[in-house]
């Protein structure tokens, strides 16, 4: 079995990019190594795929129990008919320390001896900026992403938020875990455009873990305050009626659906 992925993984990246009806992979999710970096990352292309136009990108960072496949089954799941491309990279900030929960992810010992030499805030930071550069060359997607996260992803959509906002369309990020991890000081004022990019927090009001006395509510407001100090002038939240605990994939979705009309 893991000849079979090894091969299969050599395979599409020696193929050059797939069209939506080549994809084989369970639910036609791919797993692939970054070009230029170790960092792997799996994708769902939407119905229709072609390279002669450009493409919409959703970038997901699980929660901490790291279900990388499962989660971008979900949001494909969750995209139906829309035109979004799924990215969903193996981060390893979102959770607890990934060397003691390794089996969460099919890294080979040289990837876990790189993330120790970088450590995990430039594994993910130089990790995501190889993705991004691989997903606009093979499938033809916009130069800016839409950005979630929930729970502890919340741990590298903030810091990918300060840091990159060039790169983003909009963030949805949901009951996030925010500590200040990765995050770096200010270099640069944000432009106009970018303080204008809709950063919007989604909880579920059946959800326990997002009353008002959890510590998600606290650590979120805590991202807020930071946002907004940072110039971000477009920070709203969202109160999902019915809404659970989880991604809220078809939320998060339908939001970023409702940006691409404007």
């Amino acid at each position: 079995m893991l000849f079979q992925r090894l091969l299969l993984s050599i395979t599409l990246v020696c193929a050059g990019p797939l069209t939506a009806q080549q994809t084989d992979a369970p639910q036609g999710i791919i797993e692939r190594t970054a070009s230029a970096h170790p960092i792997h990352y799996f994708v769902s292309l939407p119905t229709g795929w072609n390279a002669q136009r450009t493409w919409p990108v959703i970038v997901v960072i699980p929660d901490a129990e790291r279900e990388f496949r499962k989660t971008a089954a979900l949001f494909a799941d969750a995209r139906g008919a829309r035109p979004f491309v799924i990215v969903v990279p193996m981060v390893l900030g979102g959770g607890g320390t990934a060397q003691q929960h390794k089996t969460d992810f099919d890294y080979p010992d040289s990837t876990w001896r790189v993330a120790d030499r970088a450590g995990y805030c430039d594994f993910d930071e130089d990790g995501l900026t190889a993705v991004l550069d691989d997903v606009r060359r093979l499938y033809h997607t916009d130069s800016r992403i839409f950005l979630t996260g929930w729970e502890a992803g919340g741990h590298v959509v903030v810091p990918q938020l300060l840091r990159h906002p060039e790169r983003l369309r909009a963030a949805a990020i949901v009951t996030p875990n925010f500590l200040g991890r990765c995050v770096v000081p200010s270099t640069r004022s944000l432009t106009d455009a970018e303080s204008r990019i809709p950063v919007r927090v989604f909880g579920g009001d059946k959800d326990p873990a997002w009353a008002s006395t959890s510590p998600l509510v606290t650590q979120s407001a805590r991202f807020d305050s930071l946002a907004r100090a940072r110039g971000f002038r477009s920070v709203s939240d969202s109160l999902i009626r019915n809404g659970g605990h989880g991604a809220l994939a078809a939320d998060v979705v339908g939001y970023f659906a409702s940006l691409l009309q404007h």
